[in-house]
């Protein structure tokens, strides 16, 4: 099993598994990436909004165990009025974050579900890296 520097691990409890642990971390980033970008004004440019979610995207990839995370914008309707500009909204805003901590991988997601009306945080796929599967810390 694959060893985590972690010096916060003590803090949590015994039992947690590596894959339970990666689910958090990546519910974690996925309610970050909402609750900070929920409203944020964007520019009028494509090209400078896909920059913008790319550096974004860095800088939320940058907390602990984050391995990537992908920001979209999807539907926007930016118009040549004053007072028309583009914002993020959640049935607009897309997160997907990878997440690796021990021997887990965890994929998560947000998105807008029509069929719910709500903006679901979801896993979508657990992988036990070292071949093992997931077990519980004692």
């Amino acid at each position: 099993m694959r060893r985590v520097n972690d010096p916060g691990r003590k803090y949590f409890y015994r039992g947690l598994s590596d894959s339970e642990r990666a689910a958090f971390e990546a519910g974690i980033a996925l309610a970050t990436a909402y609750h900070y970008l929920l409203g944020l004004p964007l520019p009028r440019r494509r090209a400078s909004i896909h920059r913008l979610l790319d550096e974004l995207g860095r800088g939320l990839a940058s907390q602990p165990f984050r391995e990537k995370v992908e920001l979209r914008v999807k539907g926007l309707r930016i118009g040549k009025q004053v007072y028309r500009y583009g914002r993020i909204d959640p049935r607009s805003l897309e997160v997907s974050v990878v997440v690796r901590y021990g021997g887990s991988r965890v994929w998560g997601r947000m998105s807008w579900v029509e069929e719910l009306d709500y903006p679901l945080m979801r896993i979508e796929k657990v992988v036990h890296t070292d071949g093992l599967p997931s077990r519980r810390r004692s």
